[in-house]
């Protein structure tokens, strides 16, 4: 007897375009925002250039904290240390910006991987202690070495001429946020990141199922020192100066927080975290109707609002993300997100985590 098989009906070719143009002005409406920030001015460029770096800085905090599950509060520290050591070799022994950037990502990697080993036997508070401990002491003690940074005076981080627009410049930090982006893809799709997913969901019985814990929690450390080394170097020449005032603790709490709020897991949710909060202090204290309502006040009190009331904004901010969105901003643009990937355009509760990059927990 013959086995009668329903036709699949048929998508034309322009079903398919229909289906697909609305993601592609998505897209290109995307991509010209991110030209814009660059085109807008050498100030407007300044800005976007720190905002690419903020988002390097997030990729690499969200491999251990958002894949992993373990707390740092010493990325400052790895991101000082590359952008040391790409000043200095830049500086002193004259190799290129690509070696030096290349340098500071290896520097950074090598820091993170002292970290790592202390990560194999604590976790939680304890790992959080030590990693706070590195970061302030390499800001008193490496970032302060004559031989290096000529005392408290820095070190000069020149670009090479080629890019010393900050148009220019941006697009190569941009471009490079690219490739961290796409490798932060290739990385959770891989054996390497359903192994972090099984640590981070719980290490004994990730170690059950045959997952080298240890192995796989350097490795985390170690890449994820290694793109904040990078992005270091990346902003040692963008201001063109190494000062390790720059790096203090205060930039380290901010890097948790833009990496919480932006959604920990989610790259997408990351990325805008940490677009958010590189740029949120100079708009609000640009803010036309934030600098009138300053003005109302006395001088002195008036300049103590626009010094401090951008921060205390933030802090508010932060307060209402997480009382209305415990997953961050990754909750609310995760329907677009998917959508722009491909799927389906809903709105609502999902089974999984908003925003995460759900995995396989076994390798």
């Amino acid at each position: 007897m013959a086995l009668r098989v329903a036709a699949q009906p048929s998508v034309s070719f322009g079903q398919t375009v229909v289906a697909l143009a609305p993601r592609a002005l998505a897209w290109v409406a995307l991509g010209v925002g991110v030209a814009a920030a660059g085109l807008s001015g050498p100030n407007t460029a300044a800005y976007a250039t720190t905002a690419a770096v903020y988002v390097l800085v997030g990729l690499s905090l969200n491999v251990i904290l958002g894949y992993t599950g373990q707390l740092s509060l010493g990325h400052q520290g790895l991101m000082g240390a590359g952008a040391l050591f790409a000043a200095y070799m830049s500086t002193k022994h004259g190799t290129p910006f690509v070696i030096s950037v290349a340098i500071a990502g290896l520097v950074a990697a090598a820091f993170a991987l002292l970290i790592g080993f202390a990560a194999l036997r604590i976790r939680g508070l304890y790992l959080a202690l030590v990693t706070l401990v590195v970061g302030i002491t390499l800001q008193g003690s490496l970032f302060e070495v004559p031989a290096l940074t000529g005392g408290g005076a820095g070190e000069a981080a020149n670009r090479p001429a080629v890019l010393s627009a900050n148009d220019r410049y941006y697009f190569v930090c941009v471009a490079v946020g690219v490739v961290v982006l796409y490798l932060d893809t290739r990385l959770v799709a891989s054996k390497v990141g359903r192994g972090f997913a099984a640590i981070k969901e719980d290490e004994r019985v990730a170690a059950a199922w045959g997952v080298n814990v240890m192995g796989y929690k350097l490795l985390a450390f170690v890449i994820s020192g290694c793109i904040a080394g990078v992005a270091g170097g990346l902003f040692a020449f963008s201001t063109q100066q190494f000062n390790g005032n720059d790096f203090s603790f205060l930039l380290a709490l901010t890097f948790v927080l833009m990496t919480v709020v932006g959604g920990a897991g989610s790259r997408a949710g990351v990325a805008v975290g940490s677009v958010l909060f590189a740029v949120l202090h100079t708009v609000l204290a640009n803010f036309f109707l934030f600098k009138d309502f300053a003005h109302l006040f006395p001088t002195n009190l008036s300049n103590n609002i626009l010094q401090f009331g951008p921060d205390l904004i933030s802090a508010l901010l932060l307060l209402i993300t997480f009382a209305l969105n415990p997953g961050g901003l990754a909750q609310q643009i995760d329907p677009i997100v998917r959508w722009m990937s491909g799927g389906e355009l809903r709105f609502g509760r999902r089974s999984s985590a908003p925003g995460r990059e759900v995995v396989n927990a076994r390798p």
